[in-house]
């Protein structure tokens, strides 16, 4: 922990950062990141720890997923964010939240039949992605009236994840931009999805890659400083 926490200091004192993703610029994301649109609306929760992270990759599908909406929180409530009310209020969307559970509705099994049973055709479907550990995601359900009430998406996990330096707690936990690849992939399966340009959402793992191609490159580097 400490040895990861020496190489996010270093990237954080570096100078001349990248405008768009806010990293230094020879460690830029930018030349990967590949525009794109989708139906339905996709809205990141982002817990105010994540967001400062210069390893986090949120800033991945924020960058790439050009017509998602990014909510940064305050706390571990968003009951009181205006954005999100907003979107929770607005007749036109149907919210759910993605969050595995027993009462999740499973993209990957669900027959269309439940599907149609369960996602209105008249309203845009509006996903809610928290962007924040495991522990953290947890809390931000259990304090939220509202965010507890939705219902709630899944998928299953078929790969492990690639965020090789940081630890998952269990095998079916991913990054936020592995679980929105994945996600769109499995809505773009039962015909709840669009993206445009199509399937330019799979180089959102190809960005990902990038990242974590560069942080095991300054890991080993430090590594080698300190032995």
């Amino acid at each position: 922990m400490y040895l990861f926490q020496q190489v996010n200091y270093a990237l954080s004192m570096e100078r001349d950062p990248c405008l768009r993703c806010f990293r230094v610029k020879h460690l830029c994301l930018c030349s990967s990141i590949t525009p794109f649109e989708i139906e339905p609306l996709i809205v990141l929760l982002v817990h105010p720890r994540e967001f400062k992270k210069t390893v986090g990759t949120v800033k991945i599908v924020k960058l790439s997923l050009t017509n998602s909406k990014l909510i940064r929180g305050s706390g571990l409530d968003f009951d009181q964010d205006p954005n999100f009310l907003s979107i929770i209020s607005n007749p036109e969307l149907y919210p759910m939240i993605l969050f595995p559970g027993e009462d999740s509705l499973n993209l990957s099994t669900a027959t269309p039949e439940i599907l149609s049973s369960q996602i209105p055709k008249n309203k845009r479907l509006t996903v809610f992605v928290i962007d924040g550990t495991w522990t953290t995601a947890k809390q931000m359900i259990r304090r939220s009236k509202i965010l507890s009430a939705l219902p709630k998406l899944s998928f299953n996990v078929l790969t492990p994840s690639i965020y090789e330096f940081r630890k998952q707690p269990k095998e079916y936990c991913i990054s936020t931009v592995e679980a929105v690849s994945v996600l769109i992939e499995n809505l773009k399966q039962k015909n709840l999805c669009t993206v445009q340009p199509s399937d330019a959402h799979h180089q959102l793992i190809q960005s990902f890659r990038k990242l974590v191609d560069v942080q095991l490159k300054y890991l080993s580097k430090s590594a080698s400083l300190t032995s």
